[in-house]
């Protein structure tokens, strides 16, 4: 399969070649789906799906036409490539395109494709959502679930009229569990996931269980006074914000100046505490691979070093503007960090809440800022509050308002355990001098 798809990207770039377009890189490939509901305890549908298609982009003096096709019969290669060409003569041109990328030798990444995942049918599937909801009911009986799970196989290949040629193949599977429980008034409610690469790093037997347990201690939620006070972010919630952090500091909207973190490569913008690296080579990571979405080679990449913003994200486009190199995070789409991970503290989370005498404690739930401004005003409806060094009671209408940079200014502590899945490791982190809004008691 794969040669045959490498013969049709390379096609398919000669014709739009051939129509006028002085550059052209084309995506091509197939894959398998599956997918299971589940709504109100009730396994609702199974679908299994196979799919194809063909992504082409061409280029004439920077003006870019782009068209695709759900079939790869050689005819509607030659139609999109044509479209794609024809779209790129009347495009307005832009002056700041200057190439698509060279080949580049790769680095190989290993556990991106397991067979095992790949032959699974919509039965077994069935089995894994089946066994999660069953742990959960004998666990609560009055639990609500719903989700669902996900599993698929791709193969493709990625090629451009510069020599490009960058074959890919993947399996991925995940699950997702929400619980509800309702006592009166009073609803609790949380959900977990897994997700996975290869399937012995998919662990699927807890989720529902757990998304239970946390439901239920989100029942008896109550009002607070609120304050000046350290919260801390669970590993979800920090991992949420991390890769929202690297997701602003994205070379496209640093150019068209609608960042937070605009003219701020190379200056001290949070705690000496803080190094966030960007790992794409990760074997078996969730995204993880060779290269991006335009062929240019992954590579490991510290965005933030002690503090001090080190780069931006950039892809071909932004990168031959501001006279850099690419970073290599090119989505094709845009631009986005893979595999954010920050460096380790020395203290587990259990020792950051015991010594705060009175703070919050996010469960889930990302603080996202404003992408221009940096203000962040964020409802917590996964909350704890924390008195004297323990996790007192789940929290109601509880609100945090805090500027983006005075929160990274104020992190003071980055765990030393973590929530690990494929590519990252997520800490919690503790954070000084947060303004809290509650609704009275």
């Amino acid at each position: 399969m794969e040669k045959e798809l490498s013969e049709l990207a390379q096609y398919g770039c000669e014709i739009a070649k051939k129509e006028g377009a002085e550059f052209a890189d084309v995506a091509i490939g197939t894959g398998r789906s599956i997918s299971v509901d589940i709504e109100r305890n009730i396994i609702k549908h199974g679908d299994a799906n196979f799919s194809s298609g063909i992504s082409i982009r061409a280029f004439i003096k920077g003006g870019m036409g782009f068209a695709s096709a759900t079939s790869l019969e050689k005819e509607e290669v030659v139609k999109a490539a044509k479209r794609a060409a024809g779209l790129a003569r009347i495009a307005q041109p832009d002056p700041d395109f200057v190439s698509l990328v060279l080949p580049k030798e790769y680095f190989s990444v290993d556990r991106l494709f397991d067979d095992k995942i790949a032959g699974l049918d919509v039965g077994s599937a069935i089995k894994y959502l089946i066994s999660n909801i069953d742990a959960a009911r004998q666990l609560n009986s009055e639990a609500i679930l719903n989700g669902g799970i996900e599993v698929g196989f791709s193969e493709g290949v990625l090629a451009n009229s510069l020599g490009v040629l960058a074959p890919n193949k993947g399996t991925n599977i995940s699950m997702g569990i929400q619980a509800a429980i309702r006592k009166g008034d009073d609803v609790g409610f949380f959900f977990d996931f897994d997700y996975a690469r290869m399937f012995s790093d998919f662990n699927p037997n807890d989720i529902g269980l757990n998304a239970v347990k946390m439901a239920m201690k989100f029942l008896g939620s109550k009002h607070i006074k609120g304050g000046t006070m350290p919260i801390i972010l669970s590993p979800l919630s920090a991992h949420s914000l991390f890769s929202g952090l690297c997701s602003n500091a994205n070379a496209e909207d640093i150019q068209r100046n609608r960042s937070y973190l605009c003219n701020k490569k190379g200056e001290k913008i949070a705690s000496d505490k803080l190094t966030i690296k960007d790992e794409p080579l990760i074997p078996g990571g969730m995204s993880s691979g060779r290269c991006d979405g335009e062929g240019f080679p992954h590579k490991p990449l510290t965005i933030i070093e002690k503090g001090i913003l080190k780069t931006y994200l950039h892809n071909s486009y932004t990168a031959n503007k501001a006279k850099e190199e690419s970073t290599g995070h090119s989505t094709r789409g845009g631009i986005s960090p893979t595999n954010v991970n920050s460096v380790l503290g020395t203290k587990k989370e259990a020792e950051l809440i015991s010594e705060i005498k009175e703070g919050l404690y996010v469960a889930e739930g990302g603080l996202h800022p404003n992408p221009v401004t940096g203000d962040i005003s964020a409802t917590i409806d996964f909350g704890f509050m924390i008195e004297n060094g323990k996790i007192a009671y789940p929290v109601r209408n509880v609100m945090v308002g805090i500027n983006m940079f005075e929160l990274l200014a104020n992190i003071d502590e980055i765990s030393s355990d973590f929530r690990e899945e494929p590519g990252v490791k997520m800490p919690s982190i503790r954070i000084n001098n947060v303004r809290v809004a509650g609704a009275g008691v």
